[in-house]
């Protein structure tokens, strides 16, 4: 009776919790102000969050905001999973004991002691795992930054102008940064500016210095500079700088998998020695 009541109850939360999030949700007037305004927006992204998440405060740092948007996530699908990360820890134990009491076995309540603690791992887990992508995310977003430096290089040498060449590159693609790019480019032209300031301000939210040099290179050519063979020559310091980072890291990986790769060696040897040795100290 105890069980059935509580398989009711969770699918009477699932059912509630199904129907709030067929509840359309607007975006916040305060958020749409500070874009507008150049500050720092909200740190749950109302527009595509679930009814639940938008009124609810959900903790979250800017080092971890900063991950969610390098990866395209958003924040209400990091805290919903792990929602549902820490909800699996909390009732594993009461599922077990379920299954124990209905296939006839002893039943004890001390695995319900591990709830909590199931919990409390489910909930930091899916930071753990942003924490461990972030050094392939970085990649990543590494190579779109050069690809999105080649197009802009080649739209340059189409005598495209320096604005019109960044806009057309950072359109052509839908990964993270290219489209954080485009949003920065658009809300330039609205307010008229020119769009320069906009990526220095995308280089430091993202921490990617390239970008910054990228528009100072650009800046000066607007300005009447032709600086189309500096900037190709800057595209080429910055591949090339990132070809040398990642062979280091590849040699650095060859070398660890080195120290794994004696131990089999090692192991046979061992077996060698010890029967000899296991001879000599028996005579």
């Amino acid at each position: 009776m105890g069980l059935a009541l509580v398989l009711g109850m969770l699918v009477g939360l699932g059912a509630c919790v199904a129907v709030a999030g067929l509840v359309p949700g607007h975006a916040r007037l305060d958020d749409a102000l500070a874009a507008l305004d150049r500050r720092a927006p909200a740190l749950v992204d109302t527009a595509q969050a679930p009814t639940v998440t938008r009124r609810l405060p959900l903790p979250i740092g800017r080092e971890q905001q900063r991950l969610l948007a390098i990866q395209g996530r958003a924040v209400a699908d990091f805290h919903l999973e792990k929602l549902i990360l820490a909800g699996t820890g909390l009732l594993l134990p009461g599922l077990w004991l379920a299954s124990q009491a209905l296939l006839g076995g002893r039943v004890t309540l001390l695995p319900l002691a591990a709830a909590p603690l199931g919990a409390l791992v489910g909930w930091f887990l899916p930071d753990l795992r942003l924490r461990r992508g972030e050094q392939q995310q970085v990649r990543s977003m590494t190579d779109a930054l050069h690809t999105f430096f080649d197009l802009v290089a080649l739209e340059r040498l189409a005598n495209a102008s320096a604005i019109q060449a960044t806009t057309t590159a950072a359109a052509i693609s839908d990964a993270p940064l290219f489209r954080r790019i485009t949003a920065g480019l658009e809300r330039a032209r609205m307010e008229q500016v020119p769009p320069w300031e906009e990526l220095r301000a995308i280089a430091d939210e993202w921490r990617v210095p390239e970008l910054a040099d990228f528009a100072d290179v650009m800046q000066l050519e607007e300005q009447g500079a032709g600086l189309a063979e500096v900037l190709q020559a800057r595209v080429k310091e910055l591949r090339d700088a990132h070809l040398t980072r990642v062979k280091i890291e590849a040699s650095a990986a060859s070398e660890r998998m080195t120290v794994w790769m004696t131990i089999p060696a090692m192991l046979l040897g061992l077996a060698f020695l010890v029967p000899a040795l296991l001879r000599i100290t028996a005579t």
